[in-house]
């Protein structure tokens, strides 16, 4: 069989070794192993613990509702084709083994442990692969920024393709990226959702190497690049919403600065690419988000996304006053990203960049400009469109201005570990290395947190000690709860109708208030804290200015017996007695963090009472 000549190419000796001698390729393989340590988290399992991800069960189902006239899912298509496409083979080994072609017998087949853990992995592989290239593009953007400031051109480049496939041969640009791709890749909420299937990494993928392209066709002066960077746009876009916020701002601001004073001849043919690339965007987001082939849907979910899926969590005041408790609360959350020590270094980065550009030879000043500005007005653009919009400060959705900022913090960490003076480069290098040493070791507590979830001892103690037939009572999302024993008889009871939960294989489901517990004699109750904890706090808190309680955790905390119910059952005042508690036992090592509610999270097991 004969090789393909480009894959010939990249396995030539000659780029094997200097593939080992990249300090990019070795940083690369440290995140890719940073976030393949716990990647089967809470599997093999019929569902995951990825709170809001789309797979391993949602994405086929959401697929078929955006284009089912009338119908909609709630994220949109892009990236539930693409895991349609690459699980086609295990939906088909279902679909065989199914007793029939009835809709009902293939669903219960699919939702078998070997089709959904096959899956899921297929889908947390995706998400890991498209992490990898998050951090490789910002490293690209910033390898961009420094040959431009220093006029060098890519290795081989012969002036036709301003995205040329090679690099660059000068050692200060190449440290440029390494030295990003070594901030990047080493922040903790990138490292949690690269084991996920949620839809962060993935559109945040599209979206850097849309940033990444726009940035090339700035610096390389080749308009034409524009049309691919808005196509990569509307497929960020395509795959979550909230994509939007990073070019809204951004890429408006940056193109009419780099026309305004870095384009000096053929104004009109920018304004022309420009134009056409915008008239390109519009048309593909009108096939790639269902826009025609499915417009009554497409207008339910718009009224949806900006209805109860979003107003129902807000966690800040529609005024001045939220939006500026938002952005000190990003400040105060920056931890959940990167050691507190890294804030500094991106300020000082941020600084040095545009000390750079305005230093920059005139000819290419307003070009330097406007590229060393696009990650910053991506993220400002971010914050302002979206998290001002939503009203929200979750880790997911302060990430993608933290993974911009490492274009700065990468800077910084050039400068200072390459200074000139001696003096600065030993101290530079001294502060660097403890910096990044403490954002390694928080991405290496996230996979900490998850290889030792409490809920495999909860799984362990269960199997242990619940006998054959006996009755175990549980409660809440899917993401929130361990895997039960096989032996036991489960039923999942809560208030909402039955054909409203994701069902897990084997678990009874069961519509009743929750306070009923005692009369439905079951002998265990299982309590997960990630889930129950929004009961157990004050309907009423007080809060700083600008800060409301969301409103979903507000009716729950409101919901007079069942707060009542799970507070005596805390205390053991009622029909079940306190059995065992699981819980994250190497927190004095490596810290838990709380990212999307469900790592480290505790799990509480009861035990009826003798007579009761």
């Amino acid at each position: 069989m004969r090789i393909p000549s480009l894959l010939r190419h990249h396995l030539a000796p000659g780029r094997l070794r200097a593939l080992a001698r990249s300090p990019l390729a070795w940083i690369l393989l440290v995140v890719g192993l940073l976030h393949v340590v716990g990647i089967g988290w809470g599997l093999p399992a019929s569902d995951g613990w990825d709170n809001d991800g789309v797979a391993p069960r949602d994405f086929l189902p959401g697929l078929a509702a955006t284009y089912t006239p009338g119908s909609f899912y709630t994220y949109p298509p892009v990236h539930l084709a693409l895991l349609a496409i690459l699980t086609l083979p295990v939906i088909l080994v279902a679909a065989v083994r199914a007793p029939s072609f009835a809709l009902p017998d293939l669903v219960a087949e699919a939702l078998k442990v070997p089709y959904m853990t096959s899956t899921a992995y297929v889908a947390r592989s995706v998400s890991l692969l498209m992490s990898l290239g998050i951090v490789l593009f910002l490293a690209r953007i910033a390898e961009e920024l420094r040959a431009h400031e220093l006029g060098v051109s890519p290795a081989g480049k012969d002036g036709k393709d301003g995205e040329h496939a090679g690099g660059f041969s000068d050692e200060r640009v190449r440290r440029a990226g390494w030295c990003t791709a070594a901030f990047a890749g080493l922040n903790a909420s990138l490292t949690y959702y690269a084991h996920t299937t949620n839809l962060d990494v993935p559109y945040l993928f599209w979206g850097t190497w849309a940033l990444l392209v726009f940035t090339r066709a700035i610096t390389r002066q080749e308009p034409r690049l524009l049309r691919r960077a808005l196509v990569l746009a509307v497929l960020a876009v395509g795959t979550k919403d909230q994509a939007y916020g990073l070019f809204i701002l951004s890429l408006p601001v940056a193109f009419a600065i780099w026309i305004t004073w870095g384009v000096r001849e053929h104004r009109g043919r920018v304004l022309k690419e420009g134009a056409i690339a915008v008239a390109v965007a519009i048309a593909l987001f009108s096939v790639v988000d269902a826009v025609i082939l499915n417009p009554t849907g497409f207008a339910a979910r718009v009224r949806f996304l900006t209805g109860s899926a979003s107003q129902d969590f807000v966690g800040y005041t529609r005024d001045w006053s939220g939006r500026f408790g938002i952005v000190v609360d990003a400040a105060r959350l920056f931890h959940l990203q990167y050691p507190n020590v890294l804030g500094p270094l991106i300020a000082l980065g941020l600084v040095h960049a545009f000390v750079l550009a305005w230093r920059t030879p005139a000819p290419r000043r307003g070009a330097q400009l406007a590229a060393s500005v696009l990650p910053l007005l991506a993220a400002i653009s971010f914050t302002v469109t979206f998290n001002w919009s939503s009203l929200r400060t979750d880790a997911r959705f302060l990430m993608p201005q933290a993974l911009l900022f490492a274009v700065y913090g990468g800077r910084a960490v050039e400068a200072f570990s390459f200074a000139a003076r001696r003096v600065v480069r030993v101290v530079g290098r001294g502060i660097v290395t403890v910096d990044l040493a403490l954002a390694l070791f928080a991405c290496v507590s996230v996979d900490v947190n998850l290889l030792f979830d409490p809920r495999y001892d909860a799984e362990e103690w269960l199997r242990t000690h619940v006998r054959p037939g006996e009755t175990i009572e549980t409660y809440g999302l899917n993401v929130y709860l361990p895997r039960f024993p096989e032996h036991a008889r489960v039923i999942r009871v809560g208030p909402e109708a039955t054909d409203k939960r994701n069902p897990i294989p084997g678990v009874e489901e069961v519509q009743a208030p929750f306070e009923d517990a005692p009369s439905r004699e079951a002998r265990w109750v299982v309590v997960s804290t990630g889930w129950v904890w929004r009961y157990l706090i004050n309907p009423d808190p007080v809060l700083l200015a600008g800060r409301k309680l969301p409103p979903t955790q507000h009716r729950s905390a409101s919901d007079e017996a069942s707060t009542q119910w799970f507070e005596r059952l805390m205390l053991g005042t009622d029909a079940f007695a306190f059995a065992h508690e699981s819980k994250y036992e190497l927190e004095s090592q490596f810290p838990i963090l709380e990212i999307h509610g469900t790592t480290g999270r505790r799990i509480w097991i009861y035990e009826r009472k003798a007579g009761r």
